[in-house]
């Protein structure tokens, strides 16, 4: 960042005319090109010239250039010695989060981002959504107390940042943990080495365990590997996605249910497993999408999550919206969310032994305590008989 606002200070100053030069938040919180592809782009403009001029936007208020748009680009029009006022565009906003939206919707079109380095994004730019929503209600003078802060709940700035990278509430939410609480983890998200949920996940431990996931991974180790690698015994416990249900389990749900339409809290590798229908992963944001006919939930294991999977679970089933489920979590019968299983469930599972989850490297691990299987449907005896030789199936009476 300091190497580059040097070469754009110098390299804007014909046109500055005495603003101070910076580059705006919203376009340095985009991850910069790669040395290869940088490399390549440098020699591109060398023989063609810059296909796409730099987007300036002149502050006058704050009496400040800023680039909003080709850091990259910049960089390599200097290099190449093309002169400034050959190669800018000026552009004018009325506010900093306009110029947010602005970035995003060239770069969300240009670059392929993932979602997760999208959810990063934004959550470096949640203060800058923060104070323009602070912003548009101090303009307004007919407004109680009472008033402002039902806006600021409908324009809540983390959904705003969220549609502004197209990704979700939630993806934004993670990446502002990560940035909070392991901020050595946010190059492996913005390199996309590492998925936002798994640095999220990652970001709940102690420091020693997540420099040693780090070493691991620069040493060339899979990210998921160094995972398991780190913490092997507890990784189902922790809520961590990347451990998945042994086939007989998923074999009997599939029974019991007759077919499984939809997985809310999957991915991929899981699904060759459970082969939903339909499947939603940590990016899809399964809580807030249908889930409609026979579904298998396994949540992860982590607060609040688990309670917002079986709180949906059980609010859908009411609702009609799910008609028939298989629900496989600890046995916390203590819980509000155990408590809201058990009140609506026709029938429980409890199995034998702790279930040996899998990895996706094949290795294998058992959480911390047991587990149940809530079945909800009208065919308690359907999921006795499929679920008998995995353990000892109690009836709900109701």
């Amino acid at each position: 960042m300091t190497e580059l606002l040097q070469v754009a200070a110098a390299y804007f100053e014909p046109v500055a005319a005495g603003y101070t030069v910076k580059i705006h938040p919203a376009a340095d919180a985009l991850p910069m090109l790669e040395d290869d592809a940088a490399a390549s782009l440098l020699a591109d403009v060398k023989a063609h010239g810059l296909r796409e001029r730099i987007k300036i936007w002149i502050d006058q208020d704050r009496e400040t250039l800023w680039l909003v748009d080709g850091r990259n680009r910049t960089r390599a029009a200097a290099s190449a010695g093309l002169k400034c006022d050959s190669v800018v565009e000026w552009v004018s906003f009325d506010d900093d989060a306009e110029v947010a939206r602005y970035v995003f919707s060239l770069n969300l079109e240009r670059r392929h981002l993932s979602t997760s380095q999208r959810a990063m994004a934004g959550a470096r730019l949640l203060p800058m959504f923060e104070e323009a929503a602070r912003a548009r209600q101090g303009a307004r003078s007919d407004l109680t107390s009472a008033q402002i802060c039902t806006e600021v709940r409908v324009h809540r700035a983390d959904e705003e940042a969220a549609a502004a990278l197209n990704t979700s509430a939630r993806s934004v939410a993670s990446a502002k943990k990560v940035l909070t609480d392991a901020p050595e983890l946010a190059p492996l998200v913005d390199a996309g080495q590492l998925s936002v949920s798994a640095a999220a996940a990652l970001a709940k431990e102690d420091e020693d365990l997540r420099l040693q996931v780090l070493e691991e991974i620069q040493s060339g180790l899979a990210p998921q590997k160094a995972i398991a690698k780190a913490k092997p015994h507890v990784s189902h416990n922790s809520g961590d996605n990347e451990w998945y249900t042994p086939a007989p389990f998923i074999k009997a749900a599939r029974e019991a249910m007759g077919g499984i339409d939809v997985d809310p809290a999957s991915c991929p590798l899981a699904n060759e497993t459970v082969e939903a229908a339909k499947y939603y992963t940590a990016e899809d944001d399964g809580l807030t999408r249908p889930w409609v006919g026979r579904v298998w939930l396994n949540p992860p294991y982590a607060q609040p999550l688990i309670r917002q999977f079986c709180e949906g679970l059980v609010k859908r089933y009411q609702e009609g919206e799910v008609r028939a489920a298989c629900v496989l979590v600890n046995n916390g019968t203590e819980t509000a969310w155990g408590q809201a299983l058990l009140s609506h469930a026709a029938a429980v599972c409890f199995p034998k032994s702790r279930i040996k989850f899998y990895s996706p490297e094949g290795a294998k691990s058992s959480p911390l305590q047991g587990q149940l299987v809530a079945y909800f449907g009208d065919d308690a005896e359907r999921f006795a008989k499929a679920f008998a030789e995995l353990g000892e199936v109690l009836y709900a009476k109701r």
